[in-house]
C-alpha cells in the first residue's frame, strides 16, 4: 500500500532523513520506534507533504505521491493523528467530527465514531478544550476517520495517556486493522509497539538501523538498550 524508498528530507540544510526505506501492506500495522530526535516524526511528515522529501520516492497504490501536496495525499486516503493531538478549543466535539467530514458509501461517520468511541457521544456538545488528555486523543482519532482513510499515520498515539487510556488506543488500533485499515505507528513505549504492530523499524540519527518482527526484537535485548535505552 505505501512505499518508501530511499527518502533523503531536510529541515533547511539540516539532513534529518538519511536514505530511508519501508513498505506497509494493506491492513498492516507497521511500527517506528527510537529515541527522541530519531527522525520519526519527519517521516510521518514526509508521507503526508507537511515536509517534502528532497531525494528518494513516496508511492501509495502505487501512484508517486513524493511532492504533491497534503491535501492532495489527504485526498487519496491517508490521514495523521498528529502527536499533542492539535485540537482546536474553540469547537465542540460534535463540531470537530463534523467539520472533518468525507462521505464515503459505508464509511466512517460520526454516529460510527461514537459508537467506537463512547465517552464523545456523553460529551458531543463540550468545547474541546474541556476534555481529558484521553478523551482528546479518542477525538483526534475519530476526527481522522471521518476523512475515511485507508492508511493512518500515528504519530505517538499514547503519548501522555493514563493506563485505561493506552489500553482504548489499543482496542482502537485492533479494530481498525480487522476493517482493513493500514497503519503507521510511531510510538516511544515499546511494549505497547510490540503488542500491537506486525513489523517494527528502529530509527536512529535519521536511518532505520534495525527492522525485524516484534518477537523478534523483543527477545534481543542488546538491540533495545543500543538503540532504545530499555
Amino acid at each position: 500500500m505505501l512505499r518508501v524508498d530511499d527518502v533523503h528530507t531536510y529541515y533547511g540544510d539540516s539532513h534529518i532523513l538519511q536514505g530511508v526505506s519501508l513498505e506497509i501492506p494493506r491492513a498492516a500495522i507497521v511500527g517506528i520506534l527510537g529515541r527522541n530526535g530519531a527522525g520519526k516524526t519527519t517521516l510521518v511528515r514526509s508521507v503526508m507533504g507537511f515536509t517534502p522529501a528532497r531525494l528518494g520516492r513516496i508511492l501509495f497504490d502505487e501512484a508517486e505521491i513524493t511532492r504533491l501536496r497534503p491535501y492532495r495525499i489527504a485526498r487519496l486516503g491517508i490521514c495523521v493523528v498528529s502527536q499533542g493531538r492539535q485540537i482546536f478549543p474553540s469547537l465542540d466535539v460534535a463540531e470537530t467530527l463534523a467539520i472533518s467530514a468525507r462521505p464515503k458509501p459505508d464509511g466512517w461517520t460520526v454516529e460510527k465514531v461514537y459508537e467506537l468511541f463512547p465517552p464523545l457521544r456523553e460529551r458531543a456538545r463540550h468545547p474541546t478544550g474541556r476534555l481529558s488528555g484521553g478523551e482528546q486523543q479518542m477525538l483526534a482519532i475519530g476526527r481522522s476517520l471521518m476523512t475515511n482513510p485507508s492508511l493512518l499515520l500515528l504519530d505517538e498515539p499514547t503519548e501522555g495517556l493514563s493506563p485505561l487510556y493506552i489500553e482504548t488506543v489499543g482496542h482502537v488500533i485492533r479494530t481498525l486493522q480487522r476493517s482493513g485499515m493500514s497503519m503507521l505507528l510511531v510510538e516511544q513505549r515499546l511494549r505497547f509497539a510490540l503488542l500491537y504492530c506486525d513489523y517494527v523499524h528502529i530509527m536512529s540519527r535519521g536511518k532505520i538501523v534495525y527492522s525485524s518482527s516484534p518477537q523478534e526484537l523483543g527477545s534481543d535485548a542488546d538491540v533495545r538498550a543500543r538503540y532504545l535505552g530499555v
